[in-house]
């Protein structure tokens, strides 16, 4: 994505996996800067992708929030190395399970009410 000189050296690989009826990448890796925010990292997805707006899932279940930073991502769901760690990011075309996507405030809602 971007080579930029930053204060923070460390850089994510993140993996694209497609779902649903999006098409497979044939380069579905790339190193992404710690503090660049996640719709950097869709935004790039889409071009690749070559739609306006690819749909984004990690642990293929949520979509984070798109101001997040990826190496924070990369901690809370990630695999963290001393290098910078791996995200997996699955993506598609169209949005999964209805007519809006699931975020982080869906489920904690979810888990209050239930609570």
């Amino acid at each position: 994505m971007s080579d930029d000189a930053d204060d923070d050296p460390r850089k994510v690989i993140v993996l694209f996996k497609a779902t649903g009826d999006a098409p497979i990448l044939r380069q579905n890796k790339v190193r992404v800067r710690a503090d660049a925010s996640f719709a950097e990292v869709v935004a790039h997805l889409s071009k690749l992708v070559r739609v306006e707006r690819a749909f984004t899932y990690l642990g293929a279940a949520f979509t984070p929030s798109y101001d997040a930073k990826v190496g924070a991502l990369c901690d809370a769901y990630g695999e963290k190395n001393d290098a910078g760690g791996k995200l997996v990011v699955f993506y598609a075309t169209t949005r999964r399970g209805g007519s809006r996507s699931v975020g982080v405030a869906d489920c904690l809602d979810l888990i209050q009410t239930r609570g």
